[in-house]
């Protein structure tokens, strides 16, 4: 796609005259295999019209040894930019019909960077006429920008006041949550509170229990110690008596004769 810039650019004069600085009014067409240009001098006020093709200027770009995409660079540049490129000089050449671009590095010589063949044209309103139609399409670019940001800035506030709106409900629900949770845990600490409290009255009376049961068991074991005595003695008089049965008995058994052994 075509790029149109109009611009203007300082003229170089040898002998300039008062305090008024002569300027060129361009305009560049840049094309995918060409650069048109159109030029009105403001001295003269002569116009005229040139154009300069890629193949000549990669041809210029190895003649002064520099890579063509870095020369490309710098002529648009030069062209396009306002009143003049530092270190650069803009020169009408009457009598070649060129405009030549002079660059000047450190002080050294000027060379020729750039030059592009001219030749002169009647119509010296062309380059107005397409300055208005360049202002035209940027006033109408301008309104088109213009109106997508207000579109924008209108969606904006819309999002803005749903995303408000939705952040509104969000703390709603979460305060209505936070109730509910409220009472669901007050329900479940009382329900808590009435099941210790009977846990604790189930323990009690399981104590009271284990402590009727172990006097019961104490004032048996007393009766028992209280009884075992009277047996005791009844018992040892019933074997005394045994006894000494026993020992009369024995006493009145009757007896083997006893003899004595015969002595050889």
């Amino acid at each position: 796609m075509a790029t149109v810039s109009i611009n203007k650019l300082l003229k170089k004069t040898e002998s300039p005259e008062g305090d008024v600085k002569p300027f060129f009014y361009i305009q560049t067409k840049w094309l995918e295999d060409q650069i048109i240009i159109k030029l009105q001098d403001s001295e003269t006020n002569n116009c005229y019209q040139g154009m300069v093709t890629i193949d000549s200027m990669k041809e210029a770009a190895a003649e002064l040894d520099v890579p063509y995409n870095t020369y490309y660079e710098e002529c648009r540049l030069a062209l396009t930019t306002h009143i003049a490129m530092p270190g650069c000089t803009y020169k009408l050449d009457e009598d070649e019909n060129a405009l030549t671009i002079w660059k000047t590095q450190d002080g050294s010589i000027p060379m020729l960077y750039m030059e592009i063949p001219l030749r002169t044209i009647s119509n010296h309103y062309d380059i107005l006429d397409s300055a208005i139609d360049e202002l035209q399409n940027k006033s109408k670019t301008l309104d088109e920008r213009v109106d997508k940001a207000h579109k924008f800035d209108q969606n904006s506030r819309e999002l803005l006041e749903d995303y408000r709106i939705c952040v509104e409900e969000k703390n709603q629900l979460e305060r209505r949550l936070l109730r509910k949770v409220a009472v669901l845990l007050n329900s479940k600490k009382q329900k808590i509170a009435e099941l210790e409290d009977r846990l604790s009255k189930y323990e009690e009376i399981n104590d009271n229990t284990d402590n009727d049961g172990e006097d019961e068991t104490r004032l048996m074991d007393d009766t028992e110690g209280e009884i075992r005595p009277h047996s005791s003695k009844k018992r040892k008089a019933v074997l005394t008596e045994s006894d000494t049965d026993t020992d009369e008995d024995d006493f009145l058994a009757n007896t083997q004769p006893l003899t004595m052994a015969e002595t050889a």
